[in-house]
């Protein structure tokens, strides 16, 4: 058998996110970083998910990360190792000056983060935020971009003080919830990490010439649609040589995808897999094979991906981007 291992600055950040070590869990949401009396000091007006007016008393310093909630939202708290979607404006602590900002712009990705993940003190501010919040956090360049990231021609040093806030937009499962369900027979075995991150073995037999799509965890969210932007952990193989070709779990950073082919959508995926999401509820993980007809036309398949090959799928379906 064949077994694979399972805006200057903030664009760049993004790209980081790490999986956070605790999946989401019933017990009481353990922020990470500490309630303050310095960001409490800080005033942002105007419409959450939009450009704050921002005013706070000068300098404004930081000896560790803290936070205060200027505006309760009403949603979901982001428990730890939940996906959270953020939009965030990022200040000078001694002049108050906008250093940078993500792009409120609601035809744009947002920012998205782990919560409680060690990438930087936005993964961890998010720890037990509810949606629909806007919070302050002060602390340094270093607890935003790390130790020694930033071109020194930015100007800015590690223990610069900084001022961030944080519009919590939405917030997504960590991994697959739903109930386990039997196997079947031609299907790629398939073992999780506590985090969800999947292993996969493939059977030492020829891949089915039809599209199979097996539902492993069943969730009881909503059904995808064709065309709703399906947000995704997943794993891509090779059946032929059980090799890793692309990973959403391995780069550390769930993916929105609409639910359609490529052939209809520059930004869709490939045809069997849109055939394969249509109808699967949020909470579910599933195992997809897909033949060589209903993958990437000939030539253009990445060239991790043999000419010919059958592509394996493990999917979690996380929520559903509005």
């Amino acid at each position: 058998m064949r077994t694979s291992a399972p805006a200057i600055i903030l664009t760049a950040v993004v790209l980081g996110t790490l999986t956070a070590c605790a999946p989401s869990g019933a017990e009481a949401c353990a922020p990470v970083v500490p309630t303050g009396d310095q960001p409490s000091f800080v005033d942002a007006s105007g419409e959450l998910l939009s450009p704050p007016e921002v005013d706070f008393p000068t300098p404004l310093t930081s000896d560790g990360p803290e936070q205060a909630v200027l505006e309760s939202g009403d949603g979901e708290t982001a428990d730890a190792g939940q996906i959270v979607d953020i939009q965030v404006s990022l200040f000078d602590g001694e002049t108050g000056e906008l250093i940078t900002a993500s792009e409120y712009d609601p035809e744009a990705a947002p920012l998205r983060r782990t919560a409680g993940a060690e990438i930087d003190v936005m993964a961890q501010a998010v720890q037990c935020a509810e949606v629909g919040s806007r919070i302050a956090v002060t602390a340094t360049i270093a607890d935003v971009f790390g130790a020694g990231a930033l071109d020194p021609q930015t100007g800015l040093e590690d223990g610069d003080p900084v001022v961030l806030v944080i519009d919590v937009q939405d917030a997504y499962l960590a991994k697959a919830d739903g109930a386990p369900q039997l196997g079947a027979s031609g299907v790629p075995a398939v073992v999780t990490t506590p985090e969800g991150v999947p292993g996969i073995t493939i059977p030492d037999e020829d891949p089915s010439e039809e599209l199979i799509d097996h539902v492993l965890v069943l969730g009881d969210g909503a059904a995808l649609e064709a065309g709703d932007r399906a947000v995704l952990h997943y794993t891509g193989v090779v059946w032929e040589t059980g090799e890793v070709f692309d990973s959403s779990w391995e780069r550390g950073a769930a993916s929105t995808f609409p639910v359609v082919s490529f052939e209809e959508d520059p930004q869709g995926v490939v045809p069997g897999l849109a055939e394969a999401l249509e109808g699967k509820t949020v909470g579910s993980q599933l195992v997809v094979v897909i033949p060589p007809d209903l993958g990437y036309p000939e030539g253009q398949a990445p060239a991790s991906i043999p000419a010919g090959s059958t592509m394996v799928f493990v999917v979690d379906v996380l929520g559903i981007e509005e």
